[in-house]
């Protein structure tokens, strides 16, 4: 197994670009349903994303370690750093 999705006894959910984006798009549907992620770029210790609504766009950096906070969010197990972060991003839209 690669060392890099093997973390402290677990598998890195911020290496699987899928369930970061699976993720993030629960929280949004949790604030504003009518949010998309426009796009999703992986960059060596962040993630961006474009998030949409209508004709507006707005672009949010979530970091490594706020990702991997939230590794349990399937539990209902979420970083409200992760949350906030989100919620003021979808505000500006």
């Amino acid at each position: 197994m690669v060392e890099s999705f093997f973390q402290y006894g677990r598998m890195s959910i911020f290496d699987d670009k899928g369930e970061v984006k699976r993720l993030v798009e629960n929280i949004i549907n949790e604030i504003d349903s009518e949010v998309s992620v426009e796009r999703i770029r992986k960059m060596d210790f962040s993630y961006v994303l474009t998030l949409s609504k209508k004709d507006k766009h707005s672009e949010i950096e979530l970091w490594r370690n706020e990702i991997e906070d939230s590794h349990e969010w399937r539990k209902g197990i979420i970083s409200e750093t992760l949350r906030k972060k989100i919620r003021e991003a979808i505000s500006k839209l």
